[in-house]
Protein backbone atom coordinates (compact mmCIF):
# COMPACT_ATOMS: atom_id res chain seq x y z
CA UNK A 1 0.00 0.00 0.00
CA UNK A 2 2.78 2.43 0.89
CA UNK A 3 4.75 1.46 -2.19
CA UNK A 4 1.76 2.34 -4.37
CA UNK A 5 1.31 5.70 -2.59
CA UNK A 6 4.93 6.64 -3.27
CA UNK A 7 4.80 5.31 -6.82
CA UNK A 8 1.54 6.92 -7.97
CA UNK A 9 1.06 10.13 -5.94
CA UNK A 10 1.73 13.36 -7.89
CA UNK A 11 3.53 15.00 -4.97
CA UNK A 12 6.24 12.29 -4.97
CA UNK A 13 7.13 12.58 -8.70
CA UNK A 14 10.49 14.28 -7.95
CA UNK A 15 11.33 12.06 -4.98
CA UNK A 16 13.61 9.04 -4.91
CA UNK A 17 12.24 6.23 -2.75
CA UNK A 18 14.32 3.14 -2.03
CA UNK A 19 12.51 0.10 -0.69
CA UNK A 20 14.21 -2.40 1.66
CA UNK A 21 17.65 -0.81 1.72
CA UNK A 22 20.10 -3.11 3.47
CA UNK A 23 22.74 -1.66 5.78
CA UNK A 24 25.83 -3.85 5.77
CA UNK A 25 27.37 -1.84 8.61
CA UNK A 26 24.96 -0.94 11.39
CA UNK A 27 25.91 1.12 14.44
CA UNK A 28 24.10 -1.24 16.84
CA UNK A 29 23.42 -4.58 15.11
CA UNK A 30 25.43 -6.78 12.77
CA UNK A 31 23.11 -5.91 9.88
CA UNK A 32 20.17 -3.59 9.40
CA UNK A 33 17.47 -2.75 6.92
CA UNK A 34 15.55 0.40 6.07
CA UNK A 35 11.98 -0.32 4.99
CA UNK A 36 11.75 2.87 2.94
CA UNK A 37 14.44 5.50 2.42
CA UNK A 38 12.87 8.71 1.14
CA UNK A 39 15.05 11.30 -0.61
CA UNK A 40 13.14 14.60 -0.96
CA UNK A 41 14.54 17.52 -3.02
CA UNK A 42 14.69 20.60 -0.82
CA UNK A 43 13.75 18.49 2.18
CA UNK A 44 16.37 15.91 3.10
CA UNK A 45 16.68 12.17 3.67
CA UNK A 46 14.13 10.33 5.78
CA UNK A 47 14.24 6.80 7.17
CA UNK A 48 10.81 5.12 7.43
CA UNK A 49 10.20 2.07 9.60
CA UNK A 50 6.93 0.26 8.76
CA UNK A 51 4.94 -1.94 11.13
CA UNK A 52 1.91 -3.55 9.54
CA UNK A 53 -0.88 -5.34 11.36
CA UNK A 54 -1.62 -4.97 15.08
CA UNK A 55 0.89 -3.35 17.43
CA UNK A 56 1.21 -3.27 21.20
CA UNK A 57 3.94 -2.58 23.75
CA UNK A 58 3.98 -4.26 27.18
CA UNK A 59 6.76 -3.65 29.72
CA UNK A 60 8.97 -2.26 26.96
CA UNK A 61 8.49 -5.28 24.69
CA UNK A 62 6.86 -4.55 21.34
CA UNK A 63 4.43 -7.11 19.86
CA UNK A 64 3.61 -7.13 16.13
CA UNK A 65 0.78 -9.37 14.84
CA UNK A 66 0.52 -9.88 11.08
CA UNK A 67 -2.45 -10.82 8.86
CA UNK A 68 -1.78 -14.53 9.48
CA UNK A 69 -2.25 -13.90 13.21
CA UNK A 70 1.46 -14.59 13.82
CA UNK A 71 3.02 -12.41 16.52
CA UNK A 72 6.67 -11.36 16.70
CA UNK A 73 8.24 -9.51 19.60
CA UNK A 74 11.19 -7.15 19.93
CA UNK A 75 12.89 -5.30 22.76
CA UNK A 76 13.83 -2.56 20.31
CA UNK A 77 10.95 -0.25 19.46
CA UNK A 78 10.27 0.90 15.89
CA UNK A 79 11.32 4.47 16.61
CA UNK A 80 14.67 3.30 17.94
CA UNK A 81 15.04 1.06 14.88
CA UNK A 82 14.46 4.00 12.56
CA UNK A 83 16.78 6.31 14.51
CA UNK A 84 19.60 3.73 14.65
CA UNK A 85 19.25 3.09 10.93
CA UNK A 86 19.39 6.84 10.28
CA UNK A 87 22.68 7.23 12.18
CA UNK A 88 24.10 4.12 10.47
CA UNK A 89 23.28 5.59 7.08
CA UNK A 90 24.87 8.94 7.98
CA UNK A 91 28.03 7.12 9.04
CA UNK A 92 28.13 5.21 5.74
CA UNK A 93 27.75 8.43 3.72
CA UNK A 94 30.49 10.15 5.72
CA UNK A 95 32.79 7.17 5.20
CA UNK A 96 32.15 7.21 1.44
CA UNK A 97 32.40 10.97 0.74
CA UNK A 98 34.64 12.20 3.58
CA UNK A 99 33.98 14.15 6.76
CA UNK A 100 34.10 17.59 5.15
CA UNK A 101 31.83 16.78 2.20
CA UNK A 102 28.56 18.67 1.86
CA UNK A 103 26.62 15.40 2.00
CA UNK A 104 27.56 15.08 5.66
CA UNK A 105 25.48 18.22 6.26
CA UNK A 106 22.33 16.88 4.63
CA UNK A 107 19.26 16.98 6.85
CA UNK A 108 18.29 13.52 8.11
CA UNK A 109 15.05 12.51 9.77
CA UNK A 110 13.08 9.41 10.68
CA UNK A 111 9.48 8.35 11.09
CA UNK A 112 7.38 5.27 11.80
CA UNK A 113 4.37 4.08 9.83
CA UNK A 114 1.46 1.99 11.10
CA UNK A 115 -0.74 1.65 7.99
CA UNK A 116 -3.37 -0.65 9.50
CA UNK A 117 -4.05 0.98 12.88
CA UNK A 118 -4.64 4.33 14.56
CA UNK A 119 -1.54 5.09 16.64
CA UNK A 120 -2.31 7.81 19.19
CA UNK A 121 0.06 6.80 21.99
CA UNK A 122 2.21 9.74 23.15
CA UNK A 123 5.75 9.31 24.46
CA UNK A 124 8.92 11.27 25.13
CA UNK A 125 10.69 8.96 22.66
CA UNK A 126 9.08 10.47 19.56
CA UNK A 127 7.01 13.38 18.29
CA UNK A 128 3.41 12.99 17.10
CA UNK A 129 4.41 14.36 13.69
CA UNK A 130 6.79 11.42 13.26
CA UNK A 131 3.84 8.99 13.13
CA UNK A 132 2.14 8.09 9.85
CA UNK A 133 -0.83 5.89 10.72
CA UNK A 134 -4.10 4.81 9.14
CA UNK A 135 -5.81 8.09 10.05
CA UNK A 136 -3.11 10.37 8.68
CA UNK A 137 -2.95 8.32 5.46
CA UNK A 138 -6.71 8.80 5.04
CA UNK A 139 -6.45 12.51 5.85
CA UNK A 140 -3.76 13.14 3.25
CA UNK A 141 -0.25 11.75 2.97
CA UNK A 142 1.01 14.85 1.16
CA UNK A 143 0.13 17.16 4.08
CA UNK A 144 1.78 14.75 6.50
CA UNK A 145 5.10 14.80 4.66
CA UNK A 146 5.05 18.58 4.19
CA UNK A 147 4.68 18.96 7.96
CA UNK A 148 7.31 16.28 8.66
CA UNK A 149 9.91 18.10 6.53
CA UNK A 150 9.11 21.48 8.08
CA UNK A 151 9.29 20.09 11.62
CA UNK A 152 12.72 18.54 11.03
CA UNK A 153 14.01 21.74 9.38
CA UNK A 154 12.77 23.79 12.33
CA UNK A 155 14.28 21.31 14.80
CA UNK A 156 17.78 21.49 13.22
CA UNK A 157 17.95 24.97 11.69
CA UNK A 158 19.82 26.36 14.73
CA UNK A 159 22.52 23.69 14.64
CA UNK A 160 26.05 24.74 13.69
CA UNK A 161 26.30 22.24 10.84
CA UNK A 162 22.97 23.23 9.26
CA UNK A 163 23.16 25.09 5.98
CA UNK A 164 20.26 26.15 3.74
CA UNK A 165 22.49 25.42 0.74
CA UNK A 166 23.94 22.03 1.72
CA UNK A 167 21.45 20.60 4.20
CA UNK A 168 18.44 20.74 1.87
CA UNK A 169 19.72 18.76 -1.13
CA UNK A 170 18.75 19.49 -4.73
CA UNK A 171 17.75 16.75 -7.23
CA UNK A 172 21.28 16.30 -8.60
CA UNK A 173 22.62 15.85 -5.05
CA UNK A 174 20.04 13.15 -4.39
CA UNK A 175 20.75 11.39 -7.69
CA UNK A 176 24.43 11.24 -6.77
CA UNK A 177 23.57 9.90 -3.33
CA UNK A 178 21.23 7.33 -4.90
CA UNK A 179 24.08 6.15 -7.14
CA UNK A 180 26.03 5.38 -3.98
CA UNK A 181 23.15 3.87 -2.04
CA UNK A 182 21.81 1.63 -4.78
CA UNK A 183 23.82 2.25 -7.92
CA UNK A 184 21.75 2.77 -11.04
CA UNK A 185 19.04 0.34 -9.93
CA UNK A 186 16.33 2.97 -9.86
CA UNK A 187 17.29 4.48 -13.23
CA UNK A 188 18.42 1.64 -15.49
CA UNK A 189 16.43 -1.59 -15.58
CA UNK A 190 17.78 -4.79 -17.05
CA UNK A 191 15.48 -7.31 -18.76
CA UNK A 192 15.46 -9.29 -15.53
CA UNK A 193 14.40 -6.24 -13.50
CA UNK A 194 11.66 -5.37 -15.98
CA UNK A 195 10.38 -8.93 -15.72
CA UNK A 196 10.47 -8.75 -11.93
CA UNK A 197 8.36 -5.61 -12.05
CA UNK A 198 6.02 -7.25 -14.55
CA UNK A 199 5.71 -10.35 -12.34
CA UNK A 200 4.46 -8.21 -9.46
CA UNK A 201 1.77 -6.69 -11.67
CA UNK A 202 0.68 -10.07 -13.02
CA UNK A 203 0.35 -11.72 -9.63
CA UNK A 204 -1.88 -9.11 -8.09
CA UNK A 205 -5.36 -10.41 -7.51
CA UNK A 206 -7.93 -8.58 -9.60
CA UNK A 207 -11.19 -7.37 -8.08
CA UNK A 208 -12.84 -10.20 -9.98
CA UNK A 209 -10.66 -12.78 -8.24
CA UNK A 210 -11.44 -11.29 -4.83
CA UNK A 211 -15.15 -11.48 -5.67
CA UNK A 212 -14.82 -15.16 -6.59
CA UNK A 213 -12.87 -15.93 -3.41
CA UNK A 214 -15.50 -14.20 -1.28
CA UNK A 215 -18.31 -16.05 -3.06
CA UNK A 216 -16.62 -19.40 -2.48
CA UNK A 217 -16.87 -18.83 1.26
CA UNK A 218 -20.66 -18.93 1.14
CA UNK A 219 -21.03 -21.72 -1.44
CA UNK A 220 -20.19 -25.31 -0.56
CA UNK A 221 -19.96 -26.41 -4.20
CA UNK A 222 -18.70 -24.23 -7.05
CA UNK A 223 -17.59 -24.48 -10.68
CA UNK A 224 -15.28 -21.70 -11.89
CA UNK A 225 -14.92 -21.35 -15.65
CA UNK A 226 -12.33 -19.11 -17.26
CA UNK A 227 -9.96 -19.03 -20.19
CA UNK A 228 -6.18 -19.21 -19.95
CA UNK A 229 -4.60 -16.53 -17.78
CA UNK A 230 -7.68 -15.58 -15.77
CA UNK A 231 -6.13 -16.79 -12.52
CA UNK A 232 -7.94 -20.06 -11.89
CA UNK A 233 -4.92 -21.80 -10.37
CA UNK A 234 -4.07 -18.84 -8.13
CA UNK A 235 -7.63 -18.74 -6.80
CA UNK A 236 -7.58 -22.50 -6.24
CA UNK A 237 -4.37 -22.18 -4.21
CA UNK A 238 -5.72 -19.32 -2.12
CA UNK A 239 -9.01 -21.13 -1.52
CA UNK A 240 -7.10 -24.23 -0.37
CA UNK A 241 -5.07 -22.18 2.11
CA UNK A 242 -8.18 -20.45 3.45
CA UNK A 243 -9.87 -23.80 4.01
CA UNK A 244 -6.76 -25.24 5.68
CA UNK A 245 -6.54 -22.21 7.98
CA UNK A 246 -10.06 -23.09 9.14
CA UNK A 247 -8.83 -26.57 10.10
CA UNK A 248 -10.14 -28.43 7.06
CA UNK A 249 -8.24 -31.18 5.27
CA UNK A 250 -8.02 -30.42 1.56
CA UNK A 251 -7.25 -32.44 -1.56
CA UNK A 252 -6.00 -30.11 -4.30
CA UNK A 253 -5.48 -31.91 -7.59
CA UNK A 254 -5.02 -31.31 -11.32
CA UNK A 255 -4.24 -33.23 -14.51
CA UNK A 256 -0.77 -31.98 -15.39
CA UNK A 257 2.14 -33.38 -13.38
CA UNK A 258 4.30 -30.23 -13.68
CA UNK A 259 1.57 -27.90 -12.43
CA UNK A 260 0.87 -30.36 -9.60
CA UNK A 261 4.52 -30.17 -8.52
CA UNK A 262 4.49 -26.37 -8.81
CA UNK A 263 1.36 -26.02 -6.67
CA UNK A 264 2.88 -28.38 -4.12
CA UNK A 265 5.87 -26.06 -3.71
CA UNK A 266 3.68 -22.95 -3.39
CA UNK A 267 1.85 -24.20 -0.31
CA UNK A 268 4.42 -26.54 1.19
CA UNK A 269 3.97 -25.00 4.63
CA UNK A 270 0.37 -26.30 4.66
CA UNK A 271 1.26 -29.89 3.74
CA UNK A 272 -0.18 -31.25 7.00
CA UNK A 273 -3.62 -29.99 5.94
CA UNK A 274 -3.43 -29.80 2.14
CA UNK A 275 -2.61 -32.80 -0.05
CA UNK A 276 -1.43 -31.50 -3.44
CA UNK A 277 -0.77 -33.76 -6.43
CA UNK A 278 -1.67 -34.37 -10.03
CA UNK A 279 -4.45 -36.94 -9.97
CA UNK A 280 -2.54 -39.72 -11.74
CA UNK A 281 0.50 -39.34 -9.46
CA UNK A 282 -1.82 -39.46 -6.45
CA UNK A 283 -3.61 -42.57 -7.74
CA UNK A 284 -0.36 -44.40 -8.29
CA UNK A 285 1.10 -43.47 -4.87
CA UNK A 286 -2.08 -44.31 -2.98
CA UNK A 287 -2.42 -47.70 -4.69
CA UNK A 288 1.05 -48.85 -3.63
CA UNK A 289 0.82 -51.82 -1.29
CA UNK A 290 -2.59 -52.90 -2.61
CA UNK A 291 -2.97 -55.85 -4.91
CA UNK A 292 -3.80 -54.86 -8.43
CA UNK A 293 -3.44 -56.35 -11.85
CA UNK A 294 0.12 -55.36 -12.75
CA UNK A 295 -0.39 -56.49 -16.32
CA UNK A 296 -2.48 -53.36 -16.84
CA UNK A 297 0.42 -50.99 -16.11
CA UNK A 298 1.00 -50.36 -19.79
CA UNK A 299 -2.63 -50.04 -20.80
CA UNK A 300 -4.20 -46.66 -21.45
CA UNK A 301 -7.13 -47.24 -19.13
CA UNK A 302 -4.93 -48.23 -16.16
CA UNK A 303 -4.96 -44.63 -14.82
CA UNK A 304 -8.30 -43.59 -16.23
CA UNK A 305 -10.39 -46.58 -15.14
CA UNK A 306 -8.60 -49.27 -13.13
CA UNK A 307 -6.86 -47.12 -10.49
CA UNK A 308 -9.83 -44.74 -9.94
CA UNK A 309 -12.03 -47.77 -9.26
CA UNK A 310 -9.43 -49.25 -6.88
CA UNK A 311 -9.05 -45.98 -4.95
CA UNK A 312 -12.83 -45.53 -4.85
CA UNK A 313 -13.13 -48.86 -3.03
CA UNK A 314 -10.35 -47.88 -0.62
CA UNK A 315 -12.17 -44.67 0.37
CA UNK A 316 -15.61 -46.27 0.50
CA UNK A 317 -14.32 -48.97 2.86
CA UNK A 318 -12.79 -46.34 5.13
CA UNK A 319 -9.21 -47.52 4.61
CA UNK A 320 -8.24 -43.96 3.70
CA UNK A 321 -9.77 -40.98 5.49
CA UNK A 322 -11.98 -38.70 3.45
CA UNK A 323 -11.09 -35.04 2.84
CA UNK A 324 -13.15 -32.14 4.15
CA UNK A 325 -12.74 -30.26 0.88
CA UNK A 326 -11.94 -31.17 -2.72
CA UNK A 327 -10.41 -28.66 -5.18
CA UNK A 328 -9.90 -29.71 -8.82
CA UNK A 329 -7.84 -27.54 -11.17
CA UNK A 330 -7.75 -28.25 -14.93
CA UNK A 331 -11.24 -29.65 -14.52
CA UNK A 332 -11.75 -29.84 -18.28
CA UNK A 333 -9.33 -32.80 -18.34
CA UNK A 334 -10.71 -34.57 -15.27
CA UNK A 335 -14.47 -34.50 -15.72
CA UNK A 336 -15.38 -38.07 -16.66
CA UNK A 337 -17.54 -40.65 -14.91
CA UNK A 338 -14.67 -42.65 -13.37
CA UNK A 339 -12.98 -39.61 -11.85
CA UNK A 340 -16.21 -38.03 -10.59
CA UNK A 341 -17.14 -41.34 -8.98
CA UNK A 342 -13.73 -41.37 -7.25
CA UNK A 343 -14.12 -37.75 -6.10
CA UNK A 344 -17.55 -38.62 -4.73
CA UNK A 345 -15.94 -41.25 -2.47
CA UNK A 346 -13.05 -39.01 -1.37
CA UNK A 347 -14.87 -35.96 -0.01
CA UNK A 348 -17.01 -35.92 3.12
CA UNK A 349 -20.66 -35.72 2.09
CA UNK A 350 -19.90 -36.82 -1.45
CA UNK A 351 -20.30 -34.60 -4.50
CA UNK A 352 -24.00 -34.07 -3.79
CA UNK A 353 -23.56 -32.68 -0.27
CA UNK A 354 -19.81 -32.13 0.18
CA UNK A 355 -17.52 -29.11 -0.09
CA UNK A 356 -15.79 -28.89 -3.48
CA UNK A 357 -14.59 -26.56 -6.24
CA UNK A 358 -13.77 -27.31 -9.87
CA UNK A 359 -11.80 -24.89 -12.04
CA UNK A 360 -11.66 -25.31 -15.81
CA UNK A 361 -11.35 -23.87 -19.29
CA UNK A 362 -13.84 -25.80 -21.39
CA UNK A 363 -13.26 -23.88 -24.62
CA UNK A 364 -9.72 -24.58 -25.86
CA UNK A 365 -7.72 -26.25 -23.09
CA UNK A 366 -9.60 -29.57 -22.97
CA UNK A 367 -6.91 -31.25 -25.05
CA UNK A 368 -7.14 -34.52 -23.08
CA UNK A 369 -10.89 -34.68 -22.69
CA UNK A 370 -12.98 -37.24 -24.55
CA UNK A 371 -16.19 -35.31 -23.85
CA UNK A 372 -17.64 -32.09 -25.21
CA UNK A 373 -18.19 -29.06 -23.03
CA UNK A 374 -21.92 -29.74 -22.73
CA UNK A 375 -21.33 -33.41 -21.90
CA UNK A 376 -18.97 -32.39 -19.08
CA UNK A 377 -21.44 -29.82 -17.75
CA UNK A 378 -24.25 -32.41 -17.84
CA UNK A 379 -22.07 -34.86 -15.89
CA UNK A 380 -21.45 -32.25 -13.22
CA UNK A 381 -25.13 -31.39 -13.01
CA UNK A 382 -25.94 -35.04 -12.41
CA UNK A 383 -23.55 -35.01 -9.44
CA UNK A 384 -25.51 -32.38 -7.51
CA UNK A 385 -26.27 -28.68 -7.28
CA UNK A 386 -23.47 -26.13 -7.40
CA UNK A 387 -22.82 -22.44 -8.03
CA UNK A 388 -21.39 -21.24 -11.35
CA UNK A 389 -18.79 -18.47 -11.69
CA UNK A 390 -17.13 -17.02 -14.78
CA UNK A 391 -13.66 -15.44 -14.80
CA UNK A 392 -13.17 -12.97 -17.64
CA UNK A 393 -10.14 -10.81 -16.78
CA UNK A 394 -6.77 -12.01 -18.06
CA UNK A 395 -4.20 -11.23 -15.39
CA UNK A 396 -1.29 -13.29 -16.77
CA UNK A 397 -0.59 -12.23 -20.33
CA UNK A 398 0.31 -8.86 -21.75
CA UNK A 399 -2.19 -7.23 -24.08
CA UNK A 400 -0.03 -8.23 -27.05
CA UNK A 401 0.22 -11.91 -26.06
CA UNK A 402 -3.49 -12.15 -25.24
CA UNK A 403 -4.65 -10.62 -28.50
CA UNK A 404 -2.34 -12.75 -30.64
CA UNK A 405 -3.31 -15.92 -28.77
CA UNK A 406 -6.96 -15.23 -29.52
CA UNK A 407 -6.20 -14.47 -33.18
CA UNK A 408 -4.10 -17.57 -33.91
CA UNK A 409 -6.30 -19.99 -31.96
CA UNK A 410 -9.41 -18.99 -33.88
CA UNK A 411 -11.51 -16.83 -31.55
CA UNK A 412 -13.61 -14.11 -33.18
CA UNK A 413 -12.75 -11.96 -30.17
CA UNK A 414 -10.63 -12.61 -27.08
CA UNK A 415 -12.35 -14.99 -24.60
CA UNK A 416 -11.12 -12.74 -21.81
CA UNK A 417 -10.82 -9.06 -20.93
CA UNK A 418 -7.25 -7.77 -21.24
CA UNK A 419 -6.14 -5.44 -18.49
CA UNK A 420 -3.44 -2.76 -18.69
CA UNK A 421 -0.47 -5.14 -18.89
CA UNK A 422 1.63 -3.78 -21.74
CA UNK A 423 4.48 -5.82 -23.21
CA UNK A 424 6.38 -6.31 -26.44
CA UNK A 425 5.13 -7.45 -29.88
CA UNK A 426 4.71 -11.16 -30.56
CA UNK A 427 7.30 -12.35 -33.12
CA UNK A 428 6.45 -14.66 -36.04
CA UNK A 429 9.36 -16.26 -37.92
CA UNK A 430 9.05 -18.62 -40.90
CA UNK A 431 11.37 -21.49 -41.85
CA UNK A 432 11.67 -23.44 -45.11
CA UNK A 433 13.20 -26.57 -43.65
CA UNK A 434 14.63 -28.06 -40.46
CA UNK A 435 18.07 -26.52 -41.06
CA UNK A 436 16.62 -23.03 -41.31
CA UNK A 437 14.43 -23.57 -38.27
CA UNK A 438 17.49 -24.51 -36.17
CA UNK A 439 19.24 -21.39 -37.50
CA UNK A 440 16.28 -19.20 -36.48
CA UNK A 441 16.19 -20.83 -33.06
CA UNK A 442 19.91 -20.18 -32.60
CA UNK A 443 19.50 -16.52 -33.61
CA UNK A 444 16.64 -15.97 -31.17
CA UNK A 445 18.48 -17.58 -28.26
CA UNK A 446 21.58 -15.47 -29.02
CA UNK A 447 19.48 -12.32 -29.07
CA UNK A 448 17.87 -13.13 -25.71
CA UNK A 449 21.25 -14.10 -24.25
CA UNK A 450 22.72 -10.74 -25.30
CA UNK A 451 19.83 -9.03 -23.52
CA UNK A 452 20.87 -10.86 -20.33
CA UNK A 453 17.64 -12.81 -20.09
CA UNK A 454 18.13 -15.44 -17.35
CA UNK A 455 17.93 -18.97 -18.74
CA UNK A 456 15.07 -20.00 -16.48
CA UNK A 457 12.88 -17.15 -17.75
CA UNK A 458 12.45 -18.87 -21.14
CA UNK A 459 10.77 -22.14 -22.04
CA UNK A 460 10.90 -23.70 -25.51
CA UNK A 461 7.70 -25.61 -26.26
CA UNK A 462 6.66 -27.75 -29.20
CA UNK A 463 3.68 -29.89 -30.25
CA UNK A 464 6.30 -32.60 -30.90
CA UNK A 465 8.16 -34.76 -28.42
CA UNK A 466 11.71 -33.65 -27.67
CA UNK A 467 13.37 -36.33 -29.79
CA UNK A 468 11.32 -35.24 -32.82
CA UNK A 469 11.55 -31.51 -32.24
CA UNK A 470 13.81 -28.77 -33.55
CA UNK A 471 15.46 -28.59 -30.11
CA UNK A 472 16.86 -32.12 -30.27
CA UNK A 473 20.52 -32.38 -31.30
CA UNK A 474 20.77 -28.59 -31.21
CA UNK A 475 24.37 -27.38 -31.31
CA UNK A 476 24.14 -23.65 -30.48
CA UNK A 477 22.92 -23.73 -26.85
CA UNK A 478 22.25 -26.48 -24.34
CA UNK A 479 18.56 -27.40 -24.42
CA UNK A 480 17.15 -30.00 -22.03
CA UNK A 481 13.70 -31.41 -21.55
CA UNK A 482 12.04 -30.31 -18.30
CA UNK A 483 10.70 -33.39 -16.55
CA UNK A 484 9.96 -31.90 -13.13
CA UNK A 485 9.66 -28.39 -11.74
CA UNK A 486 12.75 -28.67 -9.55
CA UNK A 487 14.80 -28.37 -12.75
CA UNK A 488 13.44 -24.85 -13.33
CA UNK A 489 15.69 -22.65 -11.19
CA UNK A 490 17.61 -19.40 -11.32
CA UNK A 491 20.84 -21.45 -11.26
CA UNK A 492 20.04 -23.59 -14.31
CA UNK A 493 22.68 -23.56 -17.07
CA UNK A 494 20.46 -24.68 -19.95
CA UNK A 495 17.30 -23.66 -21.79
CA UNK A 496 14.29 -25.75 -20.84
CA UNK A 497 12.09 -27.64 -23.30
CA UNK A 498 8.61 -29.07 -22.86
CA UNK A 499 5.84 -30.33 -25.08
CA UNK A 500 2.82 -28.05 -25.24
CA UNK A 501 0.78 -30.82 -23.63
CA UNK A 502 3.13 -31.33 -20.66
CA UNK A 503 3.49 -27.58 -20.03
CA UNK A 504 -0.26 -26.95 -19.89
CA UNK A 505 -1.12 -25.05 -16.73
CA UNK A 506 2.42 -23.70 -16.35
CA UNK A 507 3.67 -20.27 -17.41
CA UNK A 508 6.91 -18.48 -18.25
CA UNK A 509 7.92 -14.91 -18.90
CA UNK A 510 9.20 -15.86 -22.35
CA UNK A 511 7.88 -18.69 -24.52
CA UNK A 512 9.39 -19.82 -27.83
CA UNK A 513 7.20 -22.23 -29.79
CA UNK A 514 8.86 -24.36 -32.47
CA UNK A 515 7.72 -26.91 -35.08
CA UNK A 516 4.45 -25.19 -35.99
CA UNK A 517 3.23 -26.91 -39.14
CA UNK A 518 -0.52 -26.51 -38.78
CA UNK A 519 -2.58 -23.36 -38.09
CA UNK A 520 -6.06 -24.38 -39.16
CA UNK A 521 -7.17 -27.71 -37.67
CA UNK A 522 -9.09 -27.77 -34.39
CA UNK A 523 -6.30 -29.77 -32.73
CA UNK A 524 -3.69 -27.25 -33.89
CA UNK A 525 -5.77 -24.31 -32.65
CA UNK A 526 -6.16 -25.91 -29.23
CA UNK A 527 -2.44 -26.66 -28.97
CA UNK A 528 -1.50 -23.14 -30.07
CA UNK A 529 -3.97 -21.65 -27.60
CA UNK A 530 -2.40 -23.64 -24.78
CA UNK A 531 1.18 -22.99 -25.90
CA UNK A 532 0.85 -19.26 -26.63
CA UNK A 533 -1.09 -18.50 -23.46
CA UNK A 534 1.83 -19.85 -21.37
CA UNK A 535 3.75 -16.64 -22.22
CA UNK A 536 3.42 -13.79 -19.79
CA UNK A 537 5.61 -11.21 -21.50
CA UNK A 538 7.54 -12.36 -24.60
CA UNK A 539 6.31 -14.79 -27.26
CA UNK A 540 8.12 -16.08 -30.37
CA UNK A 541 6.66 -18.53 -32.90
CA UNK A 542 8.62 -20.51 -35.50
CA UNK A 543 6.18 -21.45 -38.29
CA UNK A 544 6.67 -23.54 -41.43
CA UNK A 545 6.89 -21.40 -44.59
CA UNK A 546 4.15 -23.55 -46.14
CA UNK A 547 1.73 -22.06 -43.58
CA UNK A 548 2.48 -18.40 -44.36
CA UNK A 549 -0.71 -18.02 -46.40
CA UNK A 550 -2.77 -19.42 -43.51
CA UNK A 551 -1.10 -16.85 -41.26
CA UNK A 552 -1.92 -14.06 -43.73
CA UNK A 553 -5.58 -15.07 -43.69
CA UNK A 554 -5.59 -14.85 -39.89
CA UNK A 555 -3.89 -11.47 -40.12
CA UNK A 556 -6.57 -10.19 -42.50
CA UNK A 557 -9.21 -11.01 -39.92
CA UNK A 558 -7.28 -9.05 -37.32
CA UNK A 559 -6.97 -6.02 -39.63
CA UNK A 560 -10.67 -6.17 -40.47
Amino acid sequence: MLFEIFKNSPFTKDWIVLHSLNLSQHTVRLYGEIDFLILIPGGGIFVMEVKGGDVKCIDGVWHYTNKFNVTNTSNVGPFNQARDAMFSLRSAIEKEFGRGHKFTKVLFGFLCTFPHISFDKHSVEYEPWQILDKDSIQNGTEDFFKNLVQQFIQKHRGKRWFSEKDSLPNPSDLNLLCDFLRGDFERVRTVKERLTEFDKEVKKYTEEQYRILDSIQINDRSVMQGSAGTGKTMIALESAVRAASEGKTVFLTCYNRLIGEWMQKQIEEWKDKITVSSLHSFLFEQSKGFDHDSTQDSLQDFYSKYLPTLLKDIYQKGISKKFDKLIVDEGQDLIREEYLSLFDSMVTGGLANGNWEIYGDFERQAIYSQLSKMEMIDLLKSSGQYSNFLLKINCRNTKQVGEETSLISGFEKPPFLLEHLEGIPVEYLFYKDEVEQKKLLDEQLKKLSEKKLPLHELIIVSPRKFENSCSNLFSGFTIREIKNTIEIAATQNFYGFATVQSYKGMESNYVLITDIEDLTSDVAKSLLYVGMSRARYGLILLIAESKRNDYRELLKRKLN
